[in-house]
C-alpha cells in the first residue's frame, strides 16, 4: 500500500499530532494551540501549515508516502443497522406452481422492504451529518465486523495536516480509523515506534478501509485546497440552512437586546466624580520594604552554556533582529550562537526548537530573553540528543 521508502505513518488525535519514519527512532509530536486549532476547529490554516511545515524542518523528515489514522477522540460514528436478507431462491425451485405465486408475492413484499430499508439508511445518514458540527466532513460508510459504519471527521483539520506534509514532497495515500486495527493494537497511550512498527507491517487496513479512494490521492503535483472528487459510495454532509437561520435570528436578538440597555440608560456610563480630600487629613505611612534574598542562577546554568549550539535561520530581511538576538545570547554566556541565511521562503510565526536534552531552567531562560524580540513565539521540542538549540525568525 505504501509504495515508497521510508513510508510516514501520522496519528491524529484532539490535541495534536504524532509522526513516524523510520529515519528517527522516536516518535515527534505538534501540539495544537488554541490560536490555530480550538474544539478541533481550525482557526487560523496559514498559520497551522506555516508551523508545520517548520516542524518537518525541524524534525528532518524526508518525503515518502503517508499514511494518516485518525484517533477515536476526533471522529463521528453512527451504526446502521443489518439490511434484510432476500429469499433463497433455492427454496422456491421445490414449491409447485401455487406455491411459486405466493412465494413470488413474498419475493416482491421482500424487495419492497429492503428498498424502505435503504432508504431509511440514507436519512439515518443524512441526519447524522447534519447534526455534526463542522462545515465540511470527509465521511464514509464502512465494514466494520458485521456491522456497516458510518464515519465522519473534520475535512478541514485532516486536510490542513496532511497538506502540509503534501506541499513538502510526500504523497497522500490512505486515511483510516484507529479502530479498524482491531483489538491487537491500541491507541490509548497515543502512537508508539512498536505500534507503527506494527502497522507497517501489514498495511492491507490502509487498502480496505481508507477515506480516500485511489484517484483522491493527493501527491505534490496537486495544488492543495481543492476539493477531492467523491466516489459513489462516499456520502457527503449537505448543507445545515438551519444553523444559519439560527445563527441569524440570534444576533438580532443580541443588537435588540443592546439597544434596550442604552435606551433604559443601564449602559450609560456613570460621570466620575473627583473629591478633593486635604493634605493634612492624609496620614503619612512610610513605606515598608521587604528585602528577599534569593540564589544567583548564574553559577547554576553557566557551566551548562558552553556544550550548547544556537542556530539562527533568518530571512534577508530579519538580519538586523538576527544580530540582536544573537548579541544577546552571548550576553547570557552562550559561546556557540551562529547566524545562517535561509535559502527558502520562511514562515510567518517565528519559532524556537530545542533538543530533548537541554533542561527546563536553560530554556525558561533563554525563552525570556529571545521573546523581547521575538513576540509570539512557538516553542517546540525534537528528539535530538546533541544539545542545539534551532531558532526560526518568522515574517511577524
Amino acid at each position: 500500500m505504501l509504495s515508497k521508502s521510508h513510508p510516514i505513518i501520522l496519528f491524529i488525535d484532539r490535541f495534536g499530532f504524532s509522526v513516524y519514519q523510520d529515519t528517527s527512532a522516536g516518535i515527534r509530536k505538534f501540539n495544537f494551540t488554541q490560536d490555530i486549532v480550538a474544539n478541533l476547529d481550525v482557526v487560523n490554516r496559514t498559520q497551522l501549515t506555516n508551523l508545520i511545515i517548520s516542524f518537518i524542518q525541524v524534525n528532518k523528515i524526508v518525503p515518502s508516502s503517508l499514511a494518516a489514522i485518525l484517533s477515536d477522540d476526533i471522529i463521528y460514528i453512527k451504526d446502521l443497522s443489518a439490511p434484510v436478507q432476500k429469499p433463497s431462491s433455492a427454496s422456491n425451485q421445490k414449491v409447485n406452481q401455487n406455491q411459486k405465486i405466493a412465494s413470488g408475492q413474498n419475493a416482491t413484499q421482500a424487495q419492497k422492504t429492503e428498498t424502505n430499508g435503504d432508504k431509511d439508511h440514507g436519512d439515518d445518514v443524512q441526519k447524522f451529518l447534519e447534526n455534526i458540527p463542522f462545515e465540511d466532513v470527509l465521511a464514509k460508510t464502512i465494514k466494520s465486523g458485521n456491522v456497516n459504519r458510518t464515519v465522519a471527521v473534520n475535512k478541514d483539520l485532516v486536510m490542513a495536516i496532511v497538506g502540509a506534509f503534501v506541499s513538502k514532497g510526500s504523497t497522500m495515500e490512505a486515511i483510516t480509523p484507529g479502530f479498524m486495527f482491531g483489538q491487537g493494537i491500541k491507541f490509548t497511550a497515543g502512537l508508539t515506534p512498536e505500534i507503527a512498527k506494527s502497522i507497517l507491517g501489514n498495511t492491507e487496513t490502509f487498502r480496505s478501509v481508507n477515506l480516500l479512494t485511489d484517484p483522491e490521492k493527493m501527491i505534490p503535483s496537486q495544488p492543495f485546497g481543492g476539493e477531492l472528487n467523491s466516489p459513489p459510495d462516499e456520502v457527503r454532509k449537505p448543507q445545515n440552512i438551519r444553523q444559519y437561520l439560527l445563527i441569524g435570528v440570534f444576533v438580532t436578538l443580541i443588537i435588540i437586546l443592546v439597544i434596550v440597555l442604552f435606551t433604559s440608560g443601564i449602559l450609560q456610563p456613570a460621570k466620575s466624580s473627583k473629591v478633593n480630600i486635604p493634605a493634612a487629613r492624609v496620614p503619612m505611612v512610610s513605606p515598608v520594604v521587604k528585602i528577599t534574598l534569593a540564589p544567583s542562577p548564574i553559577s547554576t546554568i553557566s557551566a551548562d552554556l558552553k556544550s550548547i549550539k544556537v542556530k539562527i535561520v533568518r530571512s534577508s530581511q530579519a538580519a538586523e533582529r538576527a544580530t540582536s538576538l544573537k548579541a544577546g545570547l552571548l550576553g547570557m554566556g552562550y559561546q556557540d550562537v551562529a547566524i545562517q541565511a535561509s535559502g527558502a521562503s520562511v514562515s510567518e510565526k517565528s519559532s524556537v526548537a530545542f533538543s530533548q536534552n537541554i533542561s527546563m531552567d536553560l530554556r525558561n531562560s533563554m525563552v525570556a530573553e529571545i521573546q523581547e524580540i521575538l513576540p509570539g513565539l512557538t516553542i517546540l521540542e525534537t528528539q535530538d540528543l546533541d544539545s542545539t538549540v534551532n531558532i526560526l525568525i518568522g515574517k511577524s
